[in-house]
């Protein structure tokens, strides 16, 4: 078997793709009943062969796709790939599941989104992606929502205590600016605002929207309240207790290639559970790292 199945205490069979991920770890750590965890790296999401008969074979409940072509960046050089995975990867699995009533729940992003309302999008508001990223995420809603029993969650500004994230960068950063000694500060954009969003959060929220029975369709659901990313990184290192300065910066002198919204805040006008504030969910992932390194050192 191409992925690993993991057998908890109910009956529920999950297939979640995208397994290692920050979310589909706190899916791996929440979910109760069987759960198979699709590994990129002994299956793509782009091979439709392969996707079909580890779904097939294994008939879930549910299907949970966390997969997806993330670097923002990098989208912008390589378009067809983010394509290929983000939108031509929920085909695969949309056309996996043709035939059956098993539903199929996405994860979009906040990027679908141009910015320009200055106040939290809701799910009825016109999108316009600004770069690669957003559009492939975009199209892979269309895919999704093209499958009657399809639904898609978007969220925002995901972070946990494990994978590539911005906490987690921010504070490794920090953490070699202490060690130098350099008093160099950090230097983070604070014209861009969003919704951060605990991956751990999501995830049970999701469970939570699942089991309640939440139909087709789009939903936002994302850390409650937001902030600039500027201010993401000053509660960062002050909850961590680093003495390392955070500078804040505009967009145009970071440089990144992606053009980025400057405000995508996400809020729900549909009856789905809202998450704490991200301000809760940095707590829990600051103080999961600190006890873990305690435990690494004991």
């Amino acid at each position: 078997m191409r992925g690993s199945v993991s057998r908890r205490t109910t009956l529920i069979r999950w297939f979640v793709t995208g397994a290692g991920g920050q979310l589909a770890t706190e899916f791996e750590r929440l979910l109760e009943g069987e759960v198979y965890l699709m590994r990129e790296d002994s299956l793509d999401i782009r091979d439709a062969a392969g996707v079909a008969a580890a779904v097939r074979g294994f008939a879930p409940d549910i299907v949970l796709h966390t997969a997806a072509f993330t670097d923002v960046d990098g989208a912008e050089t390589d378009e067809e790939t983010a394509f290929a995975v983000n939108a031509l990867g929920t085909r695969t699995l949309v056309e996996a599941l043709r035939g059956s009533q098993t539903p199929l729940v996405t994860f979009s992003t906040d990027y679908v989104f141009d910015g320009a309302k200055g106040s939290p999008y809701v799910e009825s508001d016109e999108t316009n992606p600004l770069n690669a990223y957003g559009r492939t995420k975009l199209a892979g809603e269309r895919e999704a929502l093209a499958y009657e029993r399809g639904t898609v969650i978007r969220t925002a500004w995901m972070f946990s205590a494990h994978g590539r994230n911005f906490i987690r960068s921010i504070l490794s950063t920090a953490g070699e600016r202490l060690a130098a000694d350099s008093g160099e500060p950090l230097r983070v954009v604070d014209d861009q605002v969003g919704s951060p969003t605990f991956a751990g959060h999501l995830a049970a929220a999701v469970d939570e929207a699942v089991r309640l029975g939440v139909g087709p369709g789009i939903y936002h659901m994302a850390g409650g309240g937001y902030c600039s990313w500027f201010e993401l990184a000053q509660e960062t290192v002050g909850l961590a207790g680093l003495d390392v300065e955070v500078v804040p910066i505009a967009s145009a002198e970071a440089g990144r290639p992606a053009c980025r919204p400057a405000f995508s805040a996400l809020v729900s006008e549909r009856p789905v559970p809202r998450l704490p504030d991200w301000l809760d969910g940095l707590a829990a992932v600051i103080d999961e790292l600190e006890r873990e390194d305690w435990e690494a050192h004991a």
